[in-house]
């Protein structure tokens, strides 16, 4: 078929523009990432712009550039030509982009069209390294209607060369940052039909600086914050208004946190960390609360259990390298004060009776003698109750205080490897990309 000039080329407006029907048109994609407008998680769309260039060869349109005045080039309106049915597969909002409605068209038949495009694109989110997390976001170019044998879509740049324009022309206004853009030629198939499709899958780092200063440091200085608080004497009584008031301010960010984290099925680790942090925030207050008790048993208690003392002052006291000095048994005290409490009684009471029988014949020094021997006992047996009564509170307060150590240990702990594993998630990605 002989090649037509401009003017005969407008009867072919609605057919491929290709003078054998057998062969397809090869419509050549260029695509360079401008900027990343929003990324939601909550409907797991990415908003970008665009700048898309289109060429084909249009097999009804030559010219002679000499016979024009040289004219090699000409811009001519939309509808005057055969344009491909671009399709993008991932769209999810209605085409919000400039219009252009201007072609390209060279003295050998070229056709080119650039426009700008302002798109929504569906974007499945993996936020569980969030806020040190990146992003895949495909976009797909193909033809709706011609299939494979009549129109194929190549990319007109490989990777390198569209990454390296992308970031040239890219825009860090937001929170991401741009770090590859991958092209791929590939065919889908439909119902046992192929299709032509330019793939682009665009690797986006989030920026974390903002959420590192608002969420991080604060939620890391109240944990050590609340740690510093197992420290403060638990008699006084302001610890557990101190560690209330810690727990607060830490819902406080949890609630901005909730807030501020993208919404998807997943749930960040950081989310789960300081979820942990809540929770042994909460058990360090119960176990205040259980020291506090027992501090207070101490004065109504008049001994520690015996299964307490097993396994608390001995077991849990020597795992923990704390020095214990309780009193395995009464009878030891009662061997070293050199009577039993139960003889001070009958003592006394054998006394009086031999006073009474004696009262007549002994002279009246050795009725003193008796009475003076008597208030010694009963004043020996005052010592030796307080003592015990003394001996049962320092066991009750070194109870108290081995279980506090315990739960001091546990909160270091807990808090030291969970954040070895919230460090390491976060390093992973980094590792990779190096």
């Amino acid at each position: 078929m002989e090649h037509l000039n401009l003017t005969d080329s407008v009867r072919f407006l609605q057919s491929r523009p290709v003078d054998d029907w057998r062969k397809p048109s090869q419509v050549f994609i260029d695509s360079t990432v401008a900027n990343i407008i929003q990324l939601e998680g909550m409907t797991q769309s990415l908003t970008s712009l665009l700048w898309l260039d289109m060429k084909w060869k249009n097999s009804f349109i030559s010219w002679d550039p000499n016979k024009f005045c040289g004219m090699e080039s000409m811009t001519i309106p939309l509808d005057l030509l055969w344009l491909p049915d671009l399709y993008i597969y991932e769209v999810m909002d209605g085409d919000a982009s400039p219009v252009v409605n201007i072609l390209e068209v060279k003295h050998d038949g070229s056709v080119k069209h650039s426009k700008p495009i302002r798109l929504v694109s569906a974007c499945t989110l993996d936020i569980f390294g969030f806020p040190f997390d990146t992003q895949k976001c495909t976009i797909t170019f193909g033809p709706y209607v011609h299939t494979v044998e009549q129109m194929t879509v190549l990319a007109a740049s490989n990777s390198s060369v569209v990454t390296q324009r992308s970031r040239d022309n890219f825009s860090k206004r937001g929170e991401w940052e741009l770090l590859h853009v991958d092209v791929q030629n590939r065919n889908l198939s439909f119902s046992g039909i192929l299709y032509s499709q330019v793939k682009y899958t665009i690797t986006l780092k989030r920026i974390p600086i903002v959420y590192v200063v608002n969420l991080i440091c604060p939620a890391g200085l109240l944990i050590i914050l609340d740690f510093s608080g197992m420290f403060i004497s638990v008699t006084g009584g302001e610890r557990l208004g101190f560690k209330i008031t810690v727990v607060l301010g830490f819902l406080v960010l949890l609630l901005i946190l909730n807030d501020q984290l993208p919404k998807t099925d997943v749930f960040p680790i950081l989310g789960v960390f300081c979820g942990l942090c809540f929770a042994l925030m909460i058990v360090s207050i119960m176990g205040t609360v259980g020291v506090l008790y027992m501090v207070e048993m101490s004065s109504v208690s008049s001994e520690v259990p015996s299964w307490m003392k097993k396994w608390v002052l001995k077991h849990m006291a020597k795992a923990l390298l704390v020095k214990t000095s309780h009193t395995a048994d009464t009878g030891a005290d009662e061997s070293i004060i050199g009577f039993s409490n139960s003889s001070i009684p009958r003592t006394s009471i054998r006394m009086k009776k031999a006073t009474e029988k004696t009262s007549t014949k002994d002279s009246s020094e050795a009725i003193l003698l008796k009475k003076v021997l008597l208030e010694i006992l009963m004043i020996r047996r005052h010592l030796a109750n307080a003592k015990l009564k003394e001996e049962s509170q320092n066991d009750w307060h070194m109870v108290a205080y081995v279980l506090d150590r315990f739960i001091c240990i546990f909160y270091f702990f807990s808090v030291v490897i969970s954040m070895g594993i919230l460090i390491t998630v976060w390093a992973i990605p980094h590792i990779d990309s190096a």
